[in-house]
């Protein structure tokens, strides 16, 4: 498939946690394979490797959940000039990808997926009684605050943001038995 032609930008979640994003000519918005693979505490070529590989539980794995493995090729420009080719998922199979990796004990996921749910049931609730939505910042505060949370629920406010995100990504230690737990209680 002929790589289209994508615009580029930086989805901020917090200062620190980020995703490059990309807008088709369709006006779908796509995350980079790689940008989702580390998002979600795994090595950049995980996703790649998972998409590539005959065989693969991991990709039946999340074929059961609905991802259809579908990837589009993309070029967009770089911001020191020239082209750059990316191949990049629908949100709906990014969506999958962090249940996935949930389930798969990535602490990052976790956290990544809480907070989205936190900022998006607010969101429901606060329309429902008739107030504003957050803005922009108060909704990266919320995010902010339920990520840091579920990274280190006793010590997340002593904490930097790039501390969360070092636990979070890099995996300090693995909480895996405790999110598992949580899971069956």
């Amino acid at each position: 498939m002929e790589p289209i032609r994508a615009e580029r930008a930086t989805v901020t979640f917090f200062d620190g946690l980020t995703v490059e994003g990309y807008r088709m000519p369709d006006g779908e918005f796509r995350v980079g394979v790689e940008g989702a693979s580390l998002v979600l505490g795994y090595a950049g070529n995980w996703l790649y490797r998972t998409l590539t590989r005959s065989g693969n539980k991991t990709l039946k794995a999340l074929q059961g959940l609905g991802f259809d493995a579908y990837t589009i090729p993309a070029t967009v420009d770089r911001p020191q000039g020239g082209t750059a080719k990316v191949d990049t998922i629908s949100l709906r199979n990014f969506n999958r990808l962090i249940a996935y990796s949930v389930f798969d004990g990535k602490r990052a996921a976790l956290a990544l997926q809480l907070a989205l749910t936190e900022v998006a049931l607010n969101d429901f609730f606060r329309d429902a009684f008739g107030e504003p939505p957050l803005s922009i910042d108060e909704k990266r505060q919320l995010f902010y605050e339920t990520y840091a949370a579920t990274i280190s629920p006793e010590e997340w406010r002593q904490m930097d943001r790039e501390d969360i995100l070092r636990i979070a990504i890099m995996g300090e230690g693995n909480r895996r038995d405790e999110i598992e737990e949580g899971f069956l209680e």
